[in-house]
């Protein structure tokens, strides 16, 4: 078992982890193909080192197996849909279907850091959720806990992760997702779910 956390022990995590990640990639190109009716030629597959990604005409996935950050003995198995190249897809129910009991989070990256104390005033200044606002004295990062849309939200200067209070259920996460960026909008947030090519 790893004693902490340093290259050798990623690299034996990795190593000892990838037949469980083949598993489960080759469980989702399956579920994929049958649900999308994708040909060979329009996906892209591999698989190797603990790391595996797919890629279709409508989105791109990655799959891979890492040391735990707070437990060096432990592994994490993420599963991230890293790009979407239609809109269109994000209300497909299929992609929900697909995706719901793999996918927890959305986690949108900022163009450039943000002021947090900057976005910390300004929802202070909305009367909606500005009970439903937590935040680290030092202002490193705050929450939002919206349960009229079930939902958590925690930002950095560099993301935005977004979370349902209740169980998985991908279309319900970004559909909400998506309302709480427009009440944002007023904090100046400026930035919209969407396609990434």
């Amino acid at each position: 078992m790893p004693d902490g956390h340093h290259a050798a022990a990623q690299a034996f995590v990795r190593n000892i982890g990838h037949e469980d990640v083949k598993s489960v990639t080759d469980q989702l190109y399956t579920d994929i193909r049958g649900l999308f009716g994708y040909r060979r030629r329009e996906f892209a597959y591999t698989c190797e080192d603990g790391f595996a990604a797919i890629k279709t005409p409508d989105f791109d996935l990655q799959i891979h197996i890492d040391q735990c950050q707070d437990d060096a003995k432990n592994y994490e198995l993420t599963t991230e849909i890293v790009a979407l190249h239609t809109t269109e897809i994000a209300t497909d129910e299929r992609f929900h279907t697909c995706f719901t009991h793999h996918c927890d989070s959305v986690v949108v990256d900022f163009p450039s850091s943000i002021n947090i104390d900057d976005k910390i005033d300004a929802i202070e200044d909305i009367p909606k959720i500005a009970d439903c606002l937590e935040y680290e004295p030092d202002c490193s990062s705050f929450e939002l806990k919206l349960p009229k849309l079930d939902l958590h939200i925690h930002v950095t200067e560099s993301q935005i992760t977004f979370r349902l209070l209740s169980l998985r259920n991908l279309g319900k996460l970004l559909d909400h997702s998506q309302k709480a960026l427009d009440i944002l909008a007023t904090a100046d947030f400026g930035i919209r779910l969407g396609t990434k090519h």
